[in-house]
């Protein structure tokens, strides 16, 4: 009786043992990955109160009389892309950069991209693209909003068709041109940071 008590306490145990393996050795789903962005997990109400702080800081940003730079760029020849052009335009609130709008185009569509700051960093990504071929290039529209708090992704909201969503990598690339483009100081370093890479 006591060796089936043991056989049986045993088995029980190296299968709770081999829960816990296989459950932390599979590969992280998409949704996952992109989470890996995000800071340490944040009770629903902390990211409910950050979340509401950036759409604070959003509003008040928009509302503000602000004084802005405009930088034309365009696609830089050593560059080899695709041709590309635009204006991004820097916003300042008392001297401080608050905002970064970047309009683009290429011959297949355009994008509109919103860089939000406070104290030096990102707080909010706004993009809206839209793209299509060259007989119709905003035949397919759509709309993604990236929150941050302390430089970390917080919060995603992205189209439902996958097609459009972006992954870890994506949205990392994202906070690197922000940065790029916060302190780029010209029209050449702009144009090398949005057609070069």
């Amino acid at each position: 009786m006591k060796r089936l008590f043991f056989a049986l306490w045993g088995l029980l145990f190296l299968a709770a043992c081999g829960l816990n393996e296989s459950e932390t050795a599979k590969a992280p789903s998409e949704k996952d990955t992109a989470a890996s962005l995000a800071a340490p997990s944040l009770a629903r109400e902390d990211t409910a109160r950050l979340i509401a702080a950036v759409r604070s800081e959003f509003e008040r940003v928009n509302k503000a009389v602000l004084t802005s730079k405009k930088i034309d760029w365009e696609s830089l020849p050593e560059c080899e892309p695709p041709y590309m052009a635009g204006s991004v335009t820097y916003f300042y609130d008392k001297g401080i950069l608050v905002k970064i709008h970047n309009h683009g185009a290429e011959d297949h569509g355009e994008w509109k991209e919103d860089y939000y700051f406070k104290n030096g960093q990102l707080i909010f990504i706004y993009l809206d693209n839209a793209y299509g071929g060259a007989a119709n290039p905003t035949e397919y529209k759509y709309q993604s909003r990236y929150y941050f708090n302390r430089d970390s992704l917080i919060q995603k909201l992205e189209p439902a068709n996958p097609e459009y969503g972006r992954d870890a990598g994506a949205i990392r690339e994202l906070i690197l041109t922000a940065g790029r483009l916060y302190r780029a100081k010209d029209r050449i370093e702009v144009s090398r940071i949005l057609t070069c890479g």
